[in-house]
């Protein structure tokens, strides 16, 4: 009889830490609204986001991948409706540096995630790009891992109206 209570024990003790792990998961999920507090974009601004804004939510994490070349339309972000945000939680301070004043000169705006604990909500691939897709109220519809180029812009152009 000892015996069968210590397993029920054990089971119920495993049940509840695999509870807590699972309440540890917090990262976005379909159905949820994407909600980015407080972030600016690479040129310093502060950045808010507003349901209907965008249609597409993109997350670049440098150093998941080669260098991605950015489109050849400067406009492309804006006339996709694609938020560009790019993760630089992890590069040291010099490099963050660095990666701000390149976000800085280019032609359009990005989106800087900077706080480790919220990059650690973006579901990650490596090699790929975060690909979420928003319907007008902000929520996430879709999660899609996709490669930079030609995939990225097929996978985009599946969301435009």
């Amino acid at each position: 009889m000892r015996s069968g209570s210590k397993t029920l024990g054990l089971l119920v003790w495993m049940g509840v830490f695999v509870g807590f792990l699972c309440l540890g998961d917090e990262s976005f999920r379909v159905g949820e609204v994407l909600s980015l507090p407080a972030l600016k974009d690479g040129r310093g601004k502060p950045f808010e986001m507003r349901p209907g804004d965008f249609r597409v939510a993109l997350l670049d994490t440098p150093g998941d991948r080669g260098e991605a070349s950015p489109p050849k339309d400067p406009g492309w972000f804006e006339k996709n409706q694609v938020l560009m945000m790019v993760n630089i939680s992890g590069l040291s301070g010099f490099k963050q540096r660095i990666a701000r004043s390149r976000m800085a000169s280019k032609p359009f705006r990005l989106v800087v995630v900077d706080d480790t604990t919220l990059a650690a909500r973006f579901p990650k691939e490596p090699g790929r790009l975060t690909l979420m897709r928003l319907d007008g109220q902000g929520v996430i519809t879709e999660i899609l891992f996709v490669a930079p180029g030609p995939p990225l812009q097929e996978a985009v152009a599946g969301t435009t109206p």
